[in-house]
């Protein structure tokens, strides 16, 4: 069985950090325009109100914050381990 060494570990979790952090930000301008779109008709879509959209839209976002936080953190662990 082959061993990966720590530097492919982490550039494997980077590409897969990339990908998801790709599709939410696809998600995010879809649920926005979304929200827009019923708060603009003064409609429900799926059931959900023009608020649901946007809340769900910024749970994202804050998703993303935290990915990405927590990339800089493993970058910055992975530096200072090899200094």
């Amino acid at each position: 069985m082959q061993k990966i060494s720590e530097e492919e570990a982490y550039e494997k979790e980077k590409k897969k950090v990339k990908l998801y952090r790709d599709i939410l930000e696809s998600l995010v301008v879809i649920f926005l325009i979304v929200g827009i779109i019923t708060a603009a008709f003064n409609v429900t879509f799926g059931g959900f109100t023009p608020i649901i959209w946007f809340l769900v839209s910024f749970w994202a976002i804050l998703i993303i914050i935290c990915m990405e936080i927590t990339m800089i953190r493993a970058f910055l662990e992975r530096k200072k381990k090899n200094c």
